[in-house]
């Protein structure tokens, strides 16, 4: 469907709805939705003024909560992957470089949120997940393909939404610890106090691991076995610390005011592509996020809702190869610091038959580099973006029909500091959902939304010796459609608790799309692709059976192609992608005992767009166990049984089998 007739087709259901609307006020009866009776029926720590109301989104989504993860010492990787439609790279065992894909997207087309704030940067494109800590978190949210407006950017895959601790009435404290393989080590505390009025939260955190796992290296001649040797991996250690801290005073029941301050601190080495023993190369990472936040509900003779947020981001990379071990550009020693200041305001209107949402943001960043070896700065970028994002969400039909409506203008301006060189754009992005619940445990959903992604920094420029930049680069543009069902029904008999089934199709067209091509020796380079689809289809299925048991699985199907007709990538799959991923999961739970065990395989990906190298079939198997006694939670991890050391990129294999303990006391 050419690009005009999707406008015009927004445009036209928009129009429609809104008669349809007003049809249904006189000639249906009312469904009263009050503002305020909704704000109240959702915990304050659960749900706030701005926030994503799941129960009113058209899109699909997953919700991970703070328990099923309670404890364990895990990346922030490791507890998404194992829902439909997730696909992570790592480059090694715990702490180390991550990302994500959501239904065969690049990890630069996902956007990453924590607390409202964008973790992507305009500098850097992906967010590395392994610089998240899990003590913050309290839950995650993963909008796959469609992004709510409640978001300042839409993208081709969706968004992953992290919401970290807030707090709750009452004295909570905790404590833990932990040790496991490669000498991994983990430490935390928490307290939250809420007394009255005033209310405070501080949670701390340290993980380091060696990460000095044992692997074949075959000294890149993959069919030469004569010079193939078993050895630990070098220089892949890492030490992280983390500080979270709030503070909140409610002035009325809907007026409240939060300041928000999260610092993060990490020294890691990176291994070269031949595991190296004289390679000292590391990154060191320093990031700050301050959030000052007012929300008013409940304002004037329409109720408003309101969240007005301003926050400060800054991140400082060190990146040191003075030995020359990692990429073709010799001795390397530079800093780069990431500044962005950001304002948001959030306005809602509930009546009867609608809710409406209003949003404006703004956000000024800067990036600066800096070559420490010869004292002097590179070229400084900026990027200035400013949205304004509508949304109306229209319940027919006794709200078992809801259409929603929304449309993001976003204008965009980047500037050079040292060429004097600026670029101006403005980009609409006009986006359609509908529900349909004929019943309560049956629903359908579909959404069309057109997307834009400007390249970052890092593509059209390139640092760190791994890739090269590439100042060619053109922003990417596409259309998203998805069209599934939801299936949950719950019954009174032990032996069929819960049963939850959902099966969504999905189609991404791209024009410009942006990927990296990797050279034999790992070296990339940001590219544009004339144009390429993805497509696919994901399912999951829960049950909660015999009283104590509880049985998850998930899977997706993708079909990607290059349509570049342009030199032997025409017509071959889109490379960082598997074809087929599926998990299964079988979970027991007997008073305060809980056993799980996991199967995941992960098939048919290439490394390379002209698909010379293709990656091998991945297979796991993990389990562990649980025991809350009393204030104490036990847990123990077995990952990876079968040993297996798959590359999520070439050159840089996961960790073996490993293990982990950890103790924590709630009080």
């Amino acid at each position: 469907m050419k690009q005009q007739n999707i406008i015009l087709f927004l445009i036209v259901a928009f129009v429609f709805t809104n008669m349809a609307n007003g049809f249904a006020q006189t000639d249906s009866k009312p469904v009263t939705l009050d503002a305020v009776v909704v704000t109240a029926e959702k915990s304050d720590s659960d749900f706030q003024t701005g926030d994503v109301d799941t129960e009113q989104t058209p899109a699909f989504f997953s919700v991970i909560k703070r328990e099923q993860f309670e404890g364990k010492m895990e990346n922030l990787s490791e507890i998404i992957e194992k829902e439909a439609g997730v696909q992570i790279r790592q480059s090694g065992g715990l702490g180390s470089f991550s990302t994500v894909s959501l239904r065969g997207s690049s990890s630069e087309q996902v956007v990453i949120y924590m607390d409202g704030v964008p973790l992507n940067e305009a500098s850097g494109g992906g967010v590395n997940l392994a610089n998240i800590s899990l003590s913050d978190i309290a839950s995650v949210e993963i909008y796959r393909g469609i992004t709510p407006v409640n978001f300042g950017k839409a993208s081709v895959g969706g968004v992953i939404n992290i919401k970290t601790l807030r707090a709750e009435k009452g004295l909570h404290t905790s404590a833990g610890a932990g040790y496991g393989s490669f000498n991994a080590r983990t430490l935390g505390a928490f307290i939250n106090h809420k007394p009255g009025q005033w209310d405070y939260l501080i949670s701390a955190d340290y993980l380091s691991a060696d990460n000095d796992f044992e692997f074949l290296n075959d000294n890149s001649t993959e069919w030469n076995t004569s010079d193939d040797i078993q050895e630990d991996r070098n220089n892949a250690q890492f030490d992280q610390k983390n500080i979270l801290a709030k503070l909140g005073y409610d002035f009325t029941n809907n007026v409240r005011v939060d300041f928000h301050n999260q610092w993060f601190s990490k020294d890691q080495g990176l291994p070269n592509w031949r595991n190296s023993r004289q390679a000292r190369t590391s990154l060191d990472t320093t990031r700050n996020i301050s959030t000052l936040k007012l929300t008013a509900n409940d304002l004037g003779l329409c109720h408003f809702n309101t969240g007005t947020r301003i926050s400060y981001f800054r991140q400082e990379e060190i990146y040191d190869d003075r030995g020359g071990h990692i990429g073709l550009s010799g001795n390397q020693h530079n800093k780069y610091i990431t500044t962005r200041y950001e304002a948001d305001f959030f306005l809602e209107w509930l009546t009867e038959f609608n809710t409406v949402s209003l949003m404006l943001g703004g956000q000024h960043e800067i990036y600066e580099s800096e070559n420490i070896l010869g004292k002097e700065k590179t070229d400084d970028k900026s990027r200035n973006t400013f949205s304004i994002r509508l949304q109306d969400s229209i319940f027919l039909f006794q709200e078992k029909l809801m259409l929603t409506p929304g449309l993001r203008c976003i204008f965009l301006r980047d500037e050079s500091e040292d060429d004097e060189t600026s670029r101006d754009e403005t980009y609409f992005s006009p986006q359609f959902g509908l529900r349909y619940r004929p019943t309560q445990w049956l629903t359908f959903k579909t959404n069309m939304a057109k997307y834009v992604r400007e390249p970052s920094f890092f593509e059209l420029f390139g640092d760190r010796g791994f890739f090269y930049g590439n100042e060619e680069l053109k922003a990417e543009k596409g259309i998203n459609f998805d069209a599934g069902v939801e299936i949950t029904r719950t019954t009174s008999h032990d032996w069929l608790k819960r049963f939850s089934l959902n099966m969504v199709y999905f189609r991404s067209d791209v024009d410009d799309l942006i990927t990296r091509v990797y050279s034999a020796q790992g070296f990339g380079k940001a590219m544009n692709i004339s144009s390429s689809y993805i497509k696919g289809i994901e399912a999951g299925l829960k049950l909660d059976f015999l009283g104590i048991f509880r049985l998850i699985a998930n899977a997706i199907r993708l079909d990607t192609e290059n349509q570049s007709e342009q030199g032997d990538a025409d017509g071959k799959k889109l490379p960082g992608r598997f074809e087929t991923s599926y998990l299964a999961r079988i979970e027991a739970k007997y008073k305060g005992v809980k056993v799980h065990t996991e199967y995941i395989v992960e098939k048919n990906s290439y490394y390379d767009t002209p698909n010379l190298l293709k990656a091998e079939d991945k297979e796991e198997v993990n389990a562990g166990i649980s025991w809350l006694f009393k204030s104490f939670l036990l847990t123990f991890e077995a990952k990876n049984f079968g040993d297996d050391h798959y590359e999520d990129f070439n050159g840089y294999p996961l960790s073996g089998r490993s293990y982990f303990f950890s103790v924590k006391y709630n009080y």
